[in-house]
């Protein structure tokens, strides 16, 4: 790793995030600098004018084509440092960017409209509360990363958002060699989504380069039931197939109809390049000592997951009774809303998958550790802040426009006493840290470096 350490050992100290538009002016300003290796492409509109999706390219030789993208969601913005540190750090230093031997096709905003929808918590010290009554994440059928085109046993999905669109153009022109999605997780250790087996060298960085961040692998369950298990805080790459054959399983139906959105960029870009390489690094912004202790509790993990479900439906109920109250005075151009709605479709048959699962696999009588138990309680507690978050900016929006009512207030004033109540539930709970930028952006540039030269 001696390149790498190098390349480490100068990442700058971040005090906040950039905006859409701070990144797009600091692009201009690289290509301006190092016109003889850098170029700025348009690849097709966002769903913001004057903004299109733009993608850097910087030449290093022929050997790998290596496209780079960072908020493939909108509330996940770390990317966009790892990229505009590692893009200015190629084109200055030759030797670097021809020890690599590729060409570097870097994307700093895949979603530029909902890159823009959070801002508001992208610059001052970081706060849950900040972040929850700033946060917006698209449904899944408008999210760059999740609407593909696919097909799949009995599903097809052929909608994808502008955006994608300009990925694909992006893929079907360079056709990958390897692929870098840069997403963030929010509460967890760091942990990994690759595309095919790597040495277990290669493996055992992964798990030690964070640790010596102080940010150490997740060791709680995964994201979802359908990961398949690498190693230690390492999955093989999911797609939608996966996701799939899960619903079908455990719903024991077909599910075609109860999925809306497409594949992803792994989904995609395979059928381009069947030889492609994708790795997806998930960094926290909090992180809580309690999530790196591997002991067992002594509690199978189907009975915390019990309780955790039983609450999940409590949750959700409320949430519903919320969105019934105000859903009249909803326009259809709200994003807040049309993300809640979206919720609401999609968590009733996955709670119903989820509770058979719960009660049938054979692997949840295990112990769960102590890792487990508390990712486990707190996950519901984060997923409503969120949501009540946007319960609250959707009422918001509303009101910009004029609507009023006593409805509209109540429903306003209590998720934002619900949010509020979650908050200091988790701060009650949890002994939390934030994390420094730096650290996340060079987790990221680890992997990327040492993946890209051991495939």
């Amino acid at each position: 790793m001696g390149f790498i350490e190098d390349v480490l050992r100068v990442v700058p100290e971040f005090d906040s995030f950039m905006s859409v538009s701070e990144l797009y002016e600091s692009s201009r300003a690289l290509v301006s600098e190092f016109k003889d290796v850098v170029e700025l492409v348009d690849y097709g509109d966002s769903r913001v004018s004057g903004f299109p999706v733009e993608a850097l390219i910087i030449r290093g030789g022929e050997g790998r084509r290596v496209l780079a993208f960072a908020f493939p969601h909108p509330n996940e913005p770390v990317g966009s440092l790892t990229l505009e540190f590692l893009s200015r750090r190629l084109a200055s230093d030759r030797e670097l960017l021809k020890s690599l031997d590729a060409t570097w096709i870097i994307v700093k905003v895949a979603d530029v409209f909902g890159a823009k929808l959070n801002e508001g918590w992208f610059k001052g010290a970081f706060s849950i509360q900040r972040y929850a009554l700033n946060y917006y994440r698209p449904p899944a059928y408008m999210q760059v990363e999740w609407s593909f085109p696919i097909e799949y046993k009995s599903f097809k999905w052929g909608k994808p958002v502008i955006e994608t669109k300009a990925l694909m153009k992006i893929i079907d022109e360079w056709k990958p060699t390897h692929i870098y999605s840069l997403h963030n997780s929010f509460f967890t250790g760091t942990y990994y989504y690759i595309s095919r087996v790597l040495s277990e060298d290669v493996l055992r960085s992964f798990r030690d380069v964070p640790r010596r961040y102080n940010v150490p692998i997740h060791m709680g369950e995964a994201e979802t039931p359908y990961m398949e298990k690498v190693c230690d805080a390492v999955f093989r790459m999911p797609g939608l197939g996966e996701m799939y054959d899960w619903l079908e399983k455990y719903l024991g139906r077909d599910p075609s109809s109860l999925i809306e959105h497409g594949g992803s960029s792994y989904d995609y870009a395979r059928r381009v390049n069947p030889e492609v390489f994708e790795l997806v690094c998930e960094v926290p912004y909090i992180y809580d000592y309690r999530l790196n202790i591997d002991i067992p509790i002594g509690v199978p993990r189907r009975e915390l997951l019990r309780i955790s479900h039983k609450k999940d439906k409590m949750l959700f109920e409320d949430l519903e009774k919320d969105l019934d109250r105000i859903s009249k005075y909803m326009s259809v151009d709200n994003p807040f809303y049309e993300a809640l709605s979206y919720t609401r479709r999609a968590m009733k048959p996955h709670l119903e998958a989820e509770e058979k699962w719960i009660e049938t696999a054979p692997e949840l009588s295990e112990s769960a550790t102590v890792a487990q138990a508390f990712d486990t309680y707190l996950n519901s507690y984060i997923g409503y802040v969120f949501r009540y978050g946007l319960i609250y900016r959707a009422i918001k929006y509303e009101m910009a426009k004029g609507v009023s009512s006593k409805d509209l207030e109540e429903v306003q004033k209590s998720s934002l006493k619900k949010l509020e109540n979650g908050v200091n539930e988790l701060n009650s709970l949890s002994n939390y840290y934030t994390i420094p930028i730096r650290h996340l952006v060079s987790i990221q540039l680890a992997a990327m470096l040492l993946s890209l030269t051991r495939t």
